[in-house]
């Protein structure tokens, strides 16, 4: 609605008398530049919808972490109250996407554009989920004596956080700015969030074989370790639907072994 405003206004409107003549010398249609306007707001709008989502995520990243270290059931529960609007973030960017696809019927640029914008809305839709199953674990953690398993790997978790959503952040950045440097950082940082989920497993396993009375309780910590490695991840796949939007280049495939 406001871009609407914005086009009457534009700096470059008073000029456009002058550049039709060229474009009919071309046999161009005159309705053209209205279309490319159109297409271009409508990709701007699917962009903006997806930074906003970022957003969100990384804060709902954080607090749920801070949550589960902290022992704060209310912020747990706030992250769990927010995870309904992270899907309407994604049904709607998916939505509009699919609208675009079929009332512009873009090519190539574009089309590419649209599709990686789509996607970007699904991987950060995941890691809200991982998000809302750290914020459970927060929830029940608080029952928790002091020399727990997240006691034992505090510093891991929120060093993981640390991590994932500095390339969550760096990974919406780059979708933000269309910048293919920022997203390639991205990926250089994937191997040292995977280093730090081993060193915090080898931690755990080491505190469970002195105290069995947390299994339970450590098997949801790994869960929430885990958690944060997958988030880490999905910030890679959105960097590389980023070099797929910007450049063309295919995300990798994954492989197909269920490692870390």
């Amino acid at each position: 609605m406001e871009a609407e405003h914005q086009v009457p206004a534009a700096p470059g409107a008073a000029s456009a008398p002058r550049v039709q003549p060229a474009a009919a010398t071309h046999g161009g249609d005159p309705l053209e530049g209205h279309i490319s306007k159109t297409v271009d707001q409508s990709l701007s709008d699917l962009r903006i919808h997806a930074v906003q989502m970022g957003g969100l995520v990384i804060d709902q990243v954080g607090s749920a972490v801070q949550a589960l270290t902290e022992r704060d059931v209310r912020l747990a529960e706030l992250v769990l109250s927010r995870e309904p609007v992270v899907n309407d973030y994604e049904t709607r960017l998916d939505r509009d996407s699919l609208t675009f696809i079929a009332l512009q019927q873009p090519v190539a640029n574009d089309l590419r554009a649209a599709r990686a914008i789509a996607r970007v809305g699904l991987e950060l839709e995941r890691v809200g989920d991982e998000s809302k199953k750290i914020a459970r674990f927060a929830a029940r953690a608080g029952a928790l004596g002091q020399n727990d398993p997240v006691v034992a790997v505090a510093r891991y978790l929120r060093h993981m956080a640390t991590l994932s959503s500095a390339m969550l952040r760096g990974a919406v950045r780059a979708l933000d700015e269309s910048d293919p440097a920022l997203a390639r950082d991205v990926l250089a940082m994937d191997r040292e969030i995977d280093q730090e989920f081993a060193t915090a497993l080898r931690q755990l396993m080491s505190f469970v074989m002195q105290d069995h009375q947390f299994l339970g309780a450590t098997i949801d910590t790994v869960f929430a370790l885990k958690g944060l490695e997958r988030i880490g991840d999905h910030a890679k796949n959105v960097a590389e639907q980023v070099l797929y939007m910007v450049e063309g280049e295919a995300p990798r495939k994954k492989a197909s072994a269920g490692g870390a």
